[in-house]
Parts: C-alpha cells; sequence; structure tokens
C-alpha cells in the first residue's frame, strides 16, 4: 500500500492516488503540529484547501447568532477536513483540535488536479462525505425526538463509535463535560446529571478526566427503539 513519504497512516484518503500523484502530494502538501485546542482554520477563513489528518483527534464546530459554540461533528486519524468548503469563498464552520496532531494541508490548485486525474481518489472522497452527512442526519434526527438521557448516550456512543481504534464493550473518553455537552446541544449541567445516573447503573466510570464506558452493548440497547441511531 502507497503511502506519502514518511507517513504510517494506512487510512487517509490519499493512498487511494496512483503512485505519481501520492509522490506529487507529498513533496507539495504541508503536516504542521497543532497542540491541543488550536485552530486548524477559523469559521468565515478563506478556504485555501483541504486538511487531512495524520494523526490526532479534531473537533468541527458552529457558531449561532449569539456566538455559542456547537460541534457539527466529530473526526479523527484517516479523515479529511474542510471538504465540505472545497470550491467555496469561506469556511462555513472552523475546525479545532481535541488532542496534539498533525495534520496534511492540501491546497485547492493540487487537490482539484488530484480529483481528475484520479478517479479512485475521487470516489474514495465522495463516500466519505456521502458516509458522514447520514451520520449528521441521524444525529440531527435522533436529538430532535430523545429525551435529555437518551441524547447524551447517543452523544457518549458517536464520541466511541469516532474515536475508539477497534471494536470493545469498554471503552474510554477523554472529551469533558462541556466538549460532550456541544455535541448534543445541551449543558454541561445535564451532561453530568446523566453520567451520575449512568454510575449508579454501573454502564460507565469516571476515573479524573476520564469516562469509561463499561457496557456498549447495553448502552446501544437503551435507545434501540430509535430503529436510525443502530449505526451508533
Amino acid at each position: 500500500m502507497l503511502m506519502c513519504v514518511g507517513c504510517n497512516n494506512t487510512s487517509c484518503l490519499i493512498k487511494n492516488c496512483n503512485p505519481d500523484w501520492i509522490e506529487k502530494i507529498s513533496l507539495q502538501k504541508n503536516t504542521p503540529v497543532y497542540p491541543k485546542g488550536q485552530y486548524i482554520f477559523f469559521e468565515g477563513s478563506l478556504v485555501m484547501g483541504a486538511y487531512f489528518i495524520k494523526k490526532g483527534h479534531v473537533k468541527i464546530v458552529s457558531s449561532n447568532l449569539q456566538g455559542k459554540e456547537q460541534t457539527v461533528r466529530l473526526a479523527k486519524a484517516g479523515h479529511m477536513i474542510g471538504h465540505t468548503a472545497f470550491g467555496l469563498e469561506k469556511y462555513s464552520i472552523g475546525a479545532v483540535t481535541l488532542s496534539d496532531s498533525e495534520i496534511c494541508f492540501v491546497d485547492n490548485n493540487t487537490l482539484q488536479q488530484a480529483f481528475l486525474e484520479n478517479p479512485k481518489f475521487t470516489i474514495e472522497v465522495m463516500r466519505f462525505y456521502s458516509r458522514e452527512l447520514r451520520k449528521s442526519e441521524i444525529r440531527t434526527k435522533c436529538l430532535a425526538l430523545m429525551n435529555n438521557e437518551e441524547k447524551v448516550i447517543l452523544g457518549l456512543l458517536y464520541i466511541a463509535d469516532t474515536f475508539s481504534e477497534e471494536e470493545t464493550n469498554e471503552v474510554e473518553i477523554h472529551l469533558n463535560r462541556q466538549e460532550i455537552a456541544q455535541i448534543i446541544g445541551t449543558n454541561s449541567e445535564q451532561v453530568s446529571r446523566v453520567i451520575s445516573i449512568l454510575k449508579k447503573d454501573q454502564l460507565l466510570e469516571t476515573k479524573e478526566r476520564t469516562i469509561i464506558l463499561k457496557d456498549i452493548k447495553h448502552l446501544k440497547s437503551t435507545i434501540s427503539h430509535y430503529s436510525f441511531a443502530n449505526e451508533y
């Protein structure tokens, strides 16, 4: 499997380019290191290209009219971000690191030529975008129908589904209450309240700033009556 020089990320979309283009992108891209909590790009900033996460975790954010920030989706190594604004003048969303991250930037011209000359790459980017859009639509539908406890459970399952490296019934989450609240459109107090309930039911544990989901299957069963939520 061909990858950019010095990269061991086997899930990166760029690997779907032909060998010549992988080498070309490898030479032209920039891969800065972003510390935790740093903006990769701001909402309203000019679109200069797209970003491919080599290492780390990222949240995609949007602000309402009052300036309150909400998390639109989460992204990890292998994901592409900024793609929804490709071809537009400005980003409609922003991106912030949730951990120290290495992120590759590919400029608009290079990306456009890569799409034209690498049909497999183009198709895989479209598939990635389609999957992310579907998950976003499901979350929006669920959150409109669920009560607070169900919303928090869905949020925890979404985080686990996105960031866990392998399928397991026990997952650690390293986001604080406010970050979880921004994902499901609530406040940190409601998140803390539900976490306390789930602790009493022995479905999760907390250790310092870490939340440990003890029984993913049981958590999924609590929202299984929402048939469209079964992807989490």
